[in-house]
């Protein structure tokens, strides 16, 4: 499993499933140092709390640094930037289609904790009673740092996400500016032919995101693989099976309108990009995140 620094790890692309509706998972921009020390605290922790079970277990936080790729700067509204990652990535939806042979490229998996190769070495049974006790543990730590009650990380990241959504629609819904760059920038997609029907900052901020994600969803639901059950409860599905040449053809579409949502929505994504980006480290830091 591929985890992303930001609260939207718990919702990226895994294994062949895919949850929606979630944005692509962010880099994570300058962090504090306050927001290092509870990572770094809750890891140990759950270091201490595993120790104390009979458990052996490494604290680790991933090391979290400065935005500084291309990539980095996009995701803070820089327009040249986001030019460049909108040309050869579009929305990141089909990308992956289009280009198999690409690597993901991310910021830490969680086959670089030290923990990993512990979890490899045990059985089955041992297995269950390790991931049993270390979600008792990241609860515990996680309230003792923070004072915020989680059953596990579906549910920390879930938490996450829900008040990231009512920050962005407090804060920045509201902001007079913003909602005016937003409607110049929802009237020019209009005008390029584009249906835009919700012009709010932070619905604005991935219409394009949803509207190939929601391409991909459909090509789900439509081909010969089963949809687990389970995983329907929780919003996700199976990945479908795309052709490269019918990855290629999506891949292409998606990078016209990408572009020309930004073309359209420079001013707004330069406007809007630096706030959403400090608000969702603000919230990563509420719940102490940053730390496998």
């Amino acid at each position: 499993m591929t985890y992303a620094v930001t609260f939207a790890a718990a919702l990226v692309l895994v294994a062949g499933c895919a949850a929606e509706p979630a944005p692509p998972a962010a880099p994570q921009a300058a962090s504090s140092t306050k927001a290092s020390d509870n990572a770094h605290r809750i890891q140990s922790i759950v270091g201490d709390c595993m120790k104390e079970k009979g458990f052996r277990y490494v604290p680790w936080a991933p090391r979290v640094k400065a935005p500084e790729t291309a990539s980095d700067r996009a995701y803070l509204g820089d327009y040249a930037a986001m030019k460049q990652e909108r040309a050869k990535k579009g929305f990141t939806v089909f990308y992956r289609y289009a280009h198999p042979d690409q690597k993901e490229e991310v910021l830490w998996s969680s086959e670089d904790s030290p923990n990993s190769a512990i979890m490899r070495d045990l059985s089955r049974a041992q297995l269950a009673a390790y991931e049993k006790q270390l979600t008792a543990c990241k609860s515990r730590a996680i309230k003792e740092v923070t004072g915020k009650v989680v059953k596990d990380d579906d549910d920390r990241f879930a938490q996450m996400d829900e008040t990231v959504k009512k920050v962005l629609d407090r804060e920045l819904n509201g902001d007079p500016k913003l909602v005016e760059l937003a409607a110049e920038m929802g009237a020019c997609l209009k005008g390029k032919g584009y249906s835009v029907a919700d012009t709010r900052p932070s619905t604005l901020h991935t219409w394009g995101w949803r509207l190939f994600e929601g391409k991909v969803k459909a090509l789900a639901k439509n081909d010969d693989r089963p949809e687990d059950e389970e995983m329907a409860k929780h919003g996700q599905y199976t990945m479908p099976m795309i052709s490269v040449e019918d990855g290629r053809r999506y891949f292409s579409q998606e990078v016209k309108v990408a572009l020309d949502d930004l073309a359209c929505g420079k001013d707004f994504y330069a406007a809007y990009s630096p706030r959403n980006a400090e608000i969702q480290q603000r919230v990563a830091l509420e719940f102490g995140s940053g730390g496998s």
